[in-house]
C-alpha cells in the first residue's frame, strides 16, 4: 500500500527554482511543465516503492534518480518527506543533504 507523501518547504523552494530557471533560459513553460508531470510521476513510486532509491549516509533517506536531478526522501512508519530536489550538475556540497 502506497504511503502519504509530503513535500517539505525546501523541496517545494527547490521544485519552484528549477521552474523559474527552465522558464527563464527557454522562454516556454513547456520544459518546467514536463519536469512537473515528472517529479509527480517520481513521487508517486516513491510512494509505492519507498525503498526504490539509493540509502544515504542519513537514517532513512534515500535518493532517487530522475534525470539530472536527485529526490532526497525520508521514510518515516506512516508517510514519506520529500526533503529536497538537488541538480545533479551542482557541486556535491551544495546538496544540503
Amino acid at each position: 500500500m502506497a504511503k502519504e507523501v509530503k513535500w517539505t518547504n525546501r523541496a517545494i523552494f527547490d521544485r519552484t527554482n528549477i521552474y523559474k530557471y527552465w522558464l527563464e533560459r527557454n522562454k516556454s513553460s513547456s520544459y518546467p511543465e514536463k519536469l512537473e508531470e515528472l517529479f509527480e510521476k517520481s513521487a508517486q513510486i516513491i510512494a509505492k516503492f519507498p525503498r526504490i532509491g539509493k540509502p544515504t549516509n542519513y537514517r532513512n533517506v534515500f535518493a532517487k534518480v530522475v534525470r539530472d536531478y536527485k529526490i532526497f526522501y525520508r521514510v518515516g512508519s506512516d508517510e514519506i518527506q520529500l526533503l529536497r530536489i538537488w541538480d545533479t550538475r551542482q557541486h556535491p556540497n551544495s546538496s544540503g543533504i
